[in-house]
């Protein structure tokens, strides 16, 4: 009799386990919105971005939401596109994002990318070129994509050279008519970013006067515009996306030879100047509350502010999205685990 009830006992508490576990999950199944109208707009500023890295690590594939890609030539008329509307997500330079928010773009920063190598931030000359120094820059004529990371950079570079700004001869330039200057002898300095830089160096023989990360270096940015956050679903594509971004990367850093025949398909340059970007590389992604990476940004901010460039100053944490960094945090966490 007493082995009966136990019997009893035992089954219906397994029917009360099974049961919860039904309900627990058709709970988290309601919780989790539906993705399958979403479509995600996923900027790249650059050959060599967001939307070759995640296309080359195969995780653009099995997406329960739809994407988009939208590909420029530099961080500021992305960002451009993003105001408007055309843009989801992006990552890339800091400086373009922060000139933004200065001008009223309410952008939110997810992640903060920190590059652990030289990278190809630099500013270039031709071969032949007479110049050694960034000293001897002073008088000559230069081509910069304005507002960009390396302008920031760059900037410092003459600060340190004690060599002042002149609007006169620091032209703004986008990176095909800055090589096309530089080239054909119209500027005799070029400040750029890989893969840019080595499509210079290896086609066109320019030489690195300076890597500009040795000057300075911040962090890059994972960032979207701050309404796509308010949604549910869409915040959970964002998430999603994230995950698989820092993926990306992560496979990008673990593969440089196939990372590099990528970029040579993708991008449509020479297998040599994408071997010479892939060398010099490897991004990490960390949460954007980073003290190191916070404090580079708001130093950042306050020479643009101080120097009229900035109409206003502001706190970039008041801009960093905090709740990101668990999944930031988790996904690196898994990363690790499997390396």
């Amino acid at each position: 009799m007493k082995t009966s009830l136990f019997i009893r006992f035992i089954r219906g508490a397994g029917l009360g386990l099974a049961l919860a576990a039904v309900l627990a999950t058709t709970a988290a199944a309601e919780d989790t919105p539906d993705l399958s109208d979403v479509t995600i707009t996923v900027g790249t500023p650059n050959k060599t971005g967001l939307h070759r890295q995640l296309l080359a690590s195969g995780e653009a594939e099995n997406l329960p939401y739809k994407i988009k890609w939208a590909d420029f030539d530099s961080t500021p008329p992305l960002v451009e596109a993003l105001r408007a509307g055309h843009v989801d997500i992006a990552a890339g330079g800091d400086t373009g994002v922060l000139t933004a928010i200065a001008n009223g773009v309410k952008i939110t920063i997810l992640a903060a990318s920190w590059e652990r190598k030289e990278s190809g931030s630099a500013i270039l000359v031709r071969g032949n070129s007479p110049l050694k120094t960034v000293a001897e820059l002073k008088g000559h004529k230069i081509a910069l994509p304005y507002f960009t990371k390396q302008h920031y950079q760059f900037a410092k570079a003459l600060e340190q050279a004690g060599v002042p700004w002149d609007d006169k001869l620091i032209l703004n330039l986008n990176t095909t008519d800055g090589l096309s200057a530089l080239v054909n002898g119209q500027v005799d300095a070029f400040v750029v970013w890989d893969p840019n830089t080595a499509i210079a160096q290896q086609q066109h023989g320019a030489r690195i006067l300076q890597s500009l990360s040795q000057v300075i270096d911040t962090a890059g940015v994972l960032y979207a515009p701050t309404e796509t956050l308010a949604g549910p679903a869409r915040k959970a594509a964002l998430q999603d996306l994230t995950r698989r971004i820092i993926r990306a990367q992560a496979w990008v850093n673990d593969h440089p030879q196939e990372w590099s025949g990528q970029i040579a398909k993708l991008s449509q340059i020479s297998i040599d100047a994408a071997n010479l970007q892939t060398s010099r590389s490897r991004v990490e992604f960390v949460p954007a509350t980073d003290a190191k990476a916070i404090a580079g940004w708001q130093q950042e901010v306050g020479y643009f502010h101080q120097t009229g460039q900035f109409r206003r100053d502001f706190k970039v944490e008041d801009y960093v999205a905090k709740d990101f960094g668990d999944v930031i945090n988790g996904e690196n966490k898994k990363l690790a685990k499997t390396n």
